[in-house]
């Protein structure tokens, strides 16, 4: 099994990459995720592997981080997910969020990234949402991931922080504008109140 490979990046796309170690390109499958924290063509990168076989094939995904990987790895647990499958939903949402949509059982949001139907989220979320509580908290205060000292966000915060994404806004900034939203709007304030709260604090 390849679980790592180091060299140059060579290429790049949204969706594939090959990596030039010792004179051997290797063809990687990447998720947008992963994409986004690409350097430029030329320079040096470390991606985290699984190899997926198959009757006819052998494809390589990578991964920007150890956490990536083993929420795609989680994800094929699932029945009807496959690599392909696992690699599009990771290209929709970042690792940190996906995994408080499962550990929060929150299928509305879950639903929202394309390719994932009704009866998949909730295969997800029952498969998954203990392993993806436990994930979370192994993760602990990440700068970046999704996930602060003031615990998973849930439900209609969670969903304000996901449409700031969606904006463009990255995290702390996106959790930090949609938390101080709920100090002026309270607890059961919708995603709809929340997003344009927050967005006077960006």
């Amino acid at each position: 099994m390849i679980e790592r490979i180091h060299g140059i990046l060579a290429e790049k796309s949204p969706t594939f990459v090959v990596v030039d170690c010792g004179g051997v390109g290797y063809g990687v499958n990447i998720s947008a995720f992963t994409a986004g924290k690409l350097p430029e063509e030329g320079a040096e990168i470390t991606l985290f592997t699984n190899l997926v076989v198959r009757e006819d094939s052998m494809t390589l995904f990578g991964f920007a981080d150890k956490t990536e990987k083993s929420l795609f790895l989680m994800l094929l647990d699932v029945n009807g997910i496959g690599p392909k499958l696992a690699q599009r939903i990771l290209s929709g949402v970042s690792p940190a969020d996906l995994l408080n949509m499962i550990a929060s059982d929150n299928k509305a949001a879950l639903g929202k990234i394309k390719g994932l139907g009704k009866k998949t989220c909730e295969q997800m979320t029952l498969a998954l949402k203990e392993k993806a509580g436990a994930m979370l908290s192994s993760l602990g205060d990440v700068e970046g991931s999704g996930i602060t000292g003031m615990g998973a966000l849930t439900g209609a915060k969670l969903e304000a922080v996901l449409a700031l994404h969606t904006l463009g806004v990255k995290d702390p900034a996106a959790e930090k504008a949609v938390v101080k939203a709920v100090e002026i709007l309270g607890d059961t304030a919708d995603a709809a109140a929340l997003i344009p709260e927050a967005l006077k604090y960006l």
